[in-house]
């Protein structure tokens, strides 16, 4: 079963492959879909887990970007799993450009649903919102970025936390908490994760 799998998402990629990952070499992208676990990864959905305030309670250190999928769509989750390399290194690289990296960019979250985002040393405070299912996570900032409020489905993975967003929402959280919104990459970024519905992009957390 899982042979058969594999081989239906190979041919998948060899159709779309030109279209959506020029960047890349058929060699690469090939040699990615026939590892097992970069299968799973290319078809694995979002999911919530079900957290509770407790569980993100803390400070979470940046430690790169994340890019899941939600599409039942075979041929499209598996278009897009092809191109999640892409998106995820041009986003990773415009993170560093900004400065946001290991040591500089962290989240901090207490227990009275208050909340800090730290940024090369200057912090934006403001309330959160954990949904009773404690799957989605309501970022509200103060005034500082204009009242900003975005929402992330969260997910904690082992010692791992990650925030996932819609594309343009994080971008546009990014581009404030840089002071940088018409930077090329930050366009190129968009652009790409745009042609892809149920593909999310965010931040990988750790303590």
């Amino acid at each position: 079963m899982k042979t058969i799998f594999k081989s239906i998402i190979i041919t998948a990629v060899l159709c779309l492959a030109d279209s959506t990952v020029s960047a890349q070499t058929l060699e690469d992208i090939l040699g990615k879909v026939a590892n097992n676990s970069t299968v799973n990864e290319i078809v694995e959905k979002v999911t919530g887990v079900n957290l509770s305030k407790g569980d993100i309670k803390g400070t979470w250190n940046y430690t790169g970007s994340a890019v899941k999928l939600e599409s039942e769509d075979i041929l499209k989750t598996a278009a897009a799993g092809a191109a999640a390399t892409q998106i995820e290194k041009k986003l990773d690289e415009y993170l560093t450009k900004a400065g946001l990296k290991t040591g500089t960019f962290s989240f901090t979250f207490n227990e009275d649903n208050t909340f800090y985002t730290t940024v090369k040393g200057k912090n934006f405070n403001g309330t959160y919102t954990l949904s009773e299912d404690g799957n989605t996570l309501n970022l509200k900032y103060g005034k500082t970025l204009g009242s900003t409020g975005i929402t992330a489905t969260a997910q904690i993975n082992a010692s791992t936390f990650e925030l996932l967003f819609k594309a343009d929402k994080l971008l546009d959280l990014i581009g404030k908490l840089t002071a940088n919104t018409n930077n090329t990459t930050l366009k190129t970024i968009g652009t790409l994760a745009g042609q892809y519905d149920g593909l999310k992009i965010g931040l990988e957390l750790q303590k």
